[in-house]
Order: structure tokens, then C-alpha cells, then sequence
């Protein structure tokens, strides 16, 4: 899903605001909550603090995490929720909850109350993918919007004292960056998500519905603006025309220290420095740069939702737990 403008690029998103945990139903003996959780959604740190309160706070509940990759996690969760039971809570991408839900093996947390859930103070980009067919499936984790990362000693080396404001000076400093033996952007030949940012910002859609049939839009006049200046820009850093951003992995990619500019979600700022410790100092930040000056691009949010199956042998439990990580204390 996408946010078109958001006030600060560097932000993310709070999904929920809730005022805390409530006690678990009864039942002797000890619950394990199964949690599968995405790898660089939350610090080795929250993940200890969060377990240690939580279990604290809940005599009789232990929290089992597993963290799980990107890659191949879409036939992965598929099979979990169509097996005979677990895990209990899973994290998810926003936009995979649909196919989730259309196996009917997800728990509808519409049963649950979503207003118990925090609703009102969902923000709708981030609550609309989780609902399906009027039930809310996925109940908004967190979300990230994409920035521009780059390397303040290579601009400082080109000559840049400050970020461009405007698309026209973006690729200018790009190839001035260029010019001086670095490279002057890392950006794949099939980043969609920067690559739909493009073509938002200058009015088009990557499809739309008539009449409930989605029909493909990436023929009109404006989604080819966005794909021409996407074009521009990519050529400028000779990304591999058959990669996306995770194949290789650009956060590996600009820790090397050669490459002066990056576009991902805040979150790379971790995996490049854990590749290169070194850069600690040495990155900033901007917006990405829009068609109009004095605006930002539009972007796409990235983010993810919490869902619970329908065979969650403590689902009771997972309830709790989701409430707990999506709300207010731990957001």
C-alpha cells in the first residue's frame, strides 16, 4: 500500500495506541507462544526487552520467537496455517495478508473487536491491506517509507554541501558524484517499490479498477514519465538491469563505501552497518526529491501486519501478545 505524502521521511509510522495488556483467560500450567517474527523487524535488544517484560507481566506464558527470512516465507506461512496447528502469531508483509486470507485459514480478528484492537487510531494506508471483505485479518505492526541514504564523504569529496531539493539538481549531483571515480547511485533495473514512488508522484497508477476488474496502467502518459526519469536515474548508477533491491542486497552493496547514494526504508541503515561499522558517521539522509520542487516523492510504505491462524493452539494467548507488541507501551 502506498503513502502518497508523508510529512517526515524519516518517520515510522506508529500503527496502533493501546492502553496495555489485559489478563490472559484462565487455565493451569505453562503457554508457549509461538511467534515467527522477519529478520531486521525489531533489534536483538526490543526482542529481550519485550520477551522479559512481557513474561514478567504474564505468570504462567513463555514467548518462543523465531525469526524467519523474506526469502521463500510466502509458501512457508502458507503451509503453517494449513497444518495442523502453529504457529501462533506471524508476521507478515502488508500486502501478502490477502493471499493469507484467501486460504480462510486466518483468524478474523473483527470477532475480537477491532476497537479492543486500537482501531481508531490505526492510520488507514497501514489497517486497509489487513482488511479483507470487511473483516480485519491483519492488525497494522509498523511502516517505513523510503529515503534516500548517502555517504557524506563522497558528496563532501564531489563538492556537495548539501542534498539536492529538486530532481533536476538530484541527477546533476549524481553525475557529478560520477564524475569524481565514485558511483554515484546504487538503484537495481527492478526496484518497484522506488519505481511505483515515480510514477505516483506524477499522477499515474500501476493499475486501476473498473468496475471491480483491475486493468494494468502503466500506459499512460504519466506512469511513463515516472518510468522515463526511474530510467534516467538507474542509468546513472549502474545497477544490474535483472536485479531488485534484495538480489544482491543493496545494503551489502553500499557498505562497501563506493557507492554514494542508496534508496531504501530507514531499516538499511542497520544491515549496512553491520557489513561496514566504519560508516557509522559517515551517512545522511534526504527525502526523496518529487516532480514538483519544495515536495517530496511520493512514496511506497513498507510495513507489516500481525495475523493469527485459525489453528493457533494458544490463541487466546496470541491475542494478548499481539496486542501487547502493536500497542502503545512497545510501539
Amino acid at each position: 500500500m502506498k503513502n502518497r505524502y508523508l510529512a517526515c521521511p524519516l518517520a515510522a509510522a506508529t500503527a496502533l495506541a493501546l492502553a496495555g495488556c489485559g489478563m490472559l483467560p484462565g487455565g493451569g500450567g505453562t503457554k508457549t507462544v509461538d511467534i515467527w517474527l522477519m529478520r531486521d523487524s525489531v533489534s536483538e535488544d526490543f526482542l529481550n526487552r519485550f520477551t522479559e517484560a512481557y513474561e514478567e507481566e504474564h505468570d504462567g506464558v513463555e514467548l518462543n520467537v523465531t525469526i524467519q527470512d523474506w526469502t521463500g516465507i510466502g509458501k512457508k506461512v502458507t503451509d503453517a496455517i494449513q497444518g495442523p496447528g502453529g504457529p501462533d502469531v506471524i508476521e507478515v508483509g502488508n500486502t501478502q495478508v490477502a493471499q493469507y486470507a484467501d486460504t480462510e485459514k486466518l483468524f478474523d480478528l473483527t470477532l475480537e473487536s477491532v476497537r479492543d484492537l486500537g482501531s481508531e487510531d490505526w492510520l488507514p494506508g497501514l489497517a486497509e491491506p489487513g482488511s479483507i471483505g470487511g473483516s480485519q485479518y491483519g492488525i497494522p505492526w509498523y511502516a517505513a517509507n523510503r529515503i534516500v541514504i548517502y555517504n557524506k564523504d563522497l558528496f563532501a569529496d564531489a563538492g556537495i554541501d548539501k542534498p539536492p531539493a529538486t530532481r533536476a539538481q538530484w541527477l546533476a549531483d549524481t553525475e557529478k558524484l560520477n564524475s569524481k571515480g565514485t558511483q554515484g547511485i546504487y538503484l537495481a533495473g527492478q526496484d518497484w517499490y522506488t519505481l511505483a514512488g515515480f510514477i505516483w508522484d506524477e499522477g499515474g497508477e500501476l493499475a486501476t479498477d473498473r468496475g471491480g476488474q483491475w486493468t494494468g496502467a502503466l500506459e499512460s502518459a504519466a506512469a511513463r514519465r515516472g518510468m522515463a526519469y526511474y530510467k534516467e536515474l538507474q542509468s546513472l548508477g549502474s545497477g544490474p538491469k535483472d536485479a531488485d533491491e534484495q538480489n544482491p542486497p543493496q545494503a551489502d552493496v553500499f557498505a562497501k563505501g563506493d557507492v554514494a547514494q542508496l534508496i531504501a526504508a530507514p531499516s538499511a541503515v542497520a544491515a549496512i552497518l553491520k557489513a561496514n561499522p566504519a560508516l557509522k558517521d559517515k551517512l545522511g539522509y534526504f527525502p526523496i526529491p518529487g516532480a514538483k520542487e519544495g515536495q517530496p516523492c511520493a512514496v511506497f510504505t513498507g510495513g507489516s501486519d500481525l495475523i493469527i491462524p485459525e489453528n493457533a493452539p494458544q490463541r487466546g494467548a496470541a491475542l494478548d501478545v499481539v496486542k501487547a507488541l502493536a500497542g502503545e507501551k512497545w510501539q
